[in-house]
């Protein structure tokens, strides 16, 4: 009976020193920022790989399989786990209309947004937010600034980048920064080299909304009631992508 009891201690000893060792080696990582495990997690179960740059290559977006998270350890994708974090924040209330006390809007990402008018699912067209503002839930406003207090409800990174450019004179040096904004229909068609269906840009967290394109040319459609668009496939399935909201 005692050395069961012993037993028991030990087990309950060992428990407690892997969290504490996850804890203390653990960082807290941005979203869409090269880690040292050389990948950009956009959101808790995605990433994009860094290939020794301090920039993630876009090309590509994986994802890990149902259960498992996005993290800073060379696995990448680790089991889900209440004592360890993901290394860029939930996803858990993307979308959820519910997530807003008055049911008005639902963040889809961490700048984009649709209107719910009271209903479960929002609808609509997509809102973006200004520069320097985040969608936060916690508020009436929708779109709340970066410079004061705010929080992030859908921590979903858009498909956004900003790259800086230095031109230098003998008497002057100029710095001109261009950013990407979220992609219309027909800017999506004009980085395919063939006619399909393609994913918005961002993507859709609820794998509902996608671009056909054709000749260059785009148009936004979403897929049947109980079907989800895939990546993989590039079509809408009955089988929900495990990165889907």
């Amino acid at each position: 009976m005692a050395l069961r009891g012993i037993k028991k201690w030990l087990f309950l000893i060992l428990q407690v020193t892997v969290c504490i060792y996850f804890f203390l080696n653990s960082t807290s990582a941005e979203c869409n920022v090269c880690q040292e495990n050389q990948v950009a997690c956009i959101n808790s179960t995605s990433f994009y790989l860094c290939f020794g740059d301090s920039n993630p290559n876009m090309d590509v977006l994986y994802h890990c399989k149902e259960g498992f998270e996005c993290t800073e350890f060379n696995a990448i994708c680790l089991q889900a786990s209440a004592t360890r974090a993901p290394s860029c924040g939930s996803t858990s209330l993307c979308g959820q209309c519910t997530a807003q006390a008055n049911a008005l809007f639902a963040c889809l990402s961490r700048t984009t947004f649709q209107m719910c008018y009271g209903a479960v699912r929002p609808t609509g067209q997509v809102g973006y937010c200004p520069s320097g503002f985040v969608c936060d839930a916690t508020s009436d406003a929708i779109c709340v600034s970066t410079a004061g207090e705010y929080t992030v409800t859908c921590d979903v990174v858009d498909s956004s980048t900003e790259t800086t450019t230095t031109t230098s004179t003998s008497t002057t040096q100029t710095t001109i920064a261009t950013s990407t904004i979220p992609l219309t229909p027909n800017e999506v068609c004009a980085q395919q080299t063939r006619s399909g269906l393609y994913p918005t840009m961002p993507n859709d967290p609820f794998c509902k909304r996608y671009i056909h394109c054709r000749n260059m040319r785009g148009v936004e459609y979403s897929c049947a009631p109980n079907t989800y668009f895939s990546i993989e496939s590039k079509a809408c399935t009955i089988d929900q992508p495990a990165y889907c909201t």
